[in-house]
């Protein structure tokens, strides 16, 4: 098991006028293979670092439902049981479940939970340096249908038809944990706070109309490169997809992690594509969906969620940028 790296940042807010007395705490963690930031402004130290402590057992809590990294996971226990028997399940790992299928019948299939079995595939060939052979791409791809995926929301029970399927829910999980963290905030109190879920961002109200929550925009395979504008957000969710850490190279060209449920091969665009939503899962998702539709198809459905997108392409040495028309109001200066 990992230890858990652990410490916070308090910084006064005294310019702020009458929230004087309000200090900024910032708490860093490992959680999920990623960076896991908690930041809640407060006037009560004793009860913000409670509270923190607190949170954490939920994510850790909602990491053993929803994650497949972990073998004894609710999730894993419905894998195992794929092409056997139904299984019951509890209303958050249902919640998940559902709200993947109808990303499924959304985006007509391109985007898809029931993935499973090629990202296992995949993560070994980037574990390895290996990739690999088209046969097990092929095999691999053969039931990652969410169709195949069936739930009885009257019984709570869940069933993988075919043996050998497998549900990744990591292309919403982190978005999901962020906002179940929002939600478990403002239930004890806390009404200004953001979490920062490896890049799947959920922000609850800011301190007062001119102090947003600030978030940069990470530019396509570049680590550290970051847009000129800035994101200025408050009740709503902020989530990127990219290749910029995870990829596999072969034969001169680059896979992303994210992979195509049409060919069963990580796409090759050089883009990074940011969503605004106004919840954390639906913005996760969406950042991965759109990730594989031509520009026009990716904006048109953020825009039929209501939410907003941004999609830098890599073109040569010079990024195109493409952008729904209500995302620049979220911008501290235009992109």
């Amino acid at each position: 098991m990992k230890k858990l790296f652990l410490f916070f940042l308090l910084i006064h807010l005294s310019p702020l006028g009458v929230f004087a007395q309000v200090k900024k705490y910032i708490f860093y963690a490992d959680k999920m293979g990623s960076p896991f930031t908690t930041t809640v402004i407060s006037n009560d130290s004793a009860k913000t670092a409670f509270t923190y402590q607190k949170g954490l057992l939920l994510v850790d809590s909602l990491v053993h439902i929803i994650s497949d990294y972990d073998d004894s996971s609710e999730l894993n226990k419905l894998n195992a049981s794929a092409g056997i028997k139904p299984i019951a399940i509890s209303p958050y790992l249902e919640k998940i479940l559902l709200a993947g299928k109808s990303a499924y019948a959304t985006t007509h299939g391109q985007y898809s939970i029931a993935i499973g079995s090629l990202s296992l595939l995949w993560r070994e060939a980037r574990k390895t340096h290996t990739f690999p052979n088209p046969k097990l791409v092929a095999k691999a791809k053969e039931h990652i249908s969410c169709d195949d995926l069936l739930i009885d929301t009257l019984k709570h029970t869940a069933f993988l038809r075919y043996a050998g399927m497998h549900i990744d829910l990591g292309s919403l999980g982190k978005g999901y944990i962020a906002q179940s963290m929002i939600n478990y905030y403002k239930q004890e109190g806390f009404e200004n706070c953001m979490i920062d879920a490896g890049g799947k961002i959920v922000a609850s109200k800011a301190l007062d109309e001119k102090y947003f929550w600030h978030v940069g925009i990470q530019l396509p395979r570049n680590k550290n490169k970051m847009a000129s504008a800035i994101i200025r957000i408050e009740n709503g969710a902020i989530a990127s997809s990219g290749d910029a850490f995870q990829y596999i190279q072969n034969k001169g060209k680059r896979y992303s992690h994210i992979i195509d449920t049409k060919t069963g091969y990580g796409i090759t665009s050089p883009k990074n594509v940011t969503v605004i939503a106004n919840e954390g899962i639906l913005a996760d998702w969406l950042s991965t969906a759109c990730s594989l539709m031509p520009i026009s198809k990716a904006i048109q459905l953020a825009q039929q969620h209501n939410a907003q997108i941004y999609i830098a392409i890599l073109k040569g040495s010079k990024v195109e940028i493409y952008k729904s028309k209500g995302f620049d109001a979220y911008c501290k200066e235009k992109l």
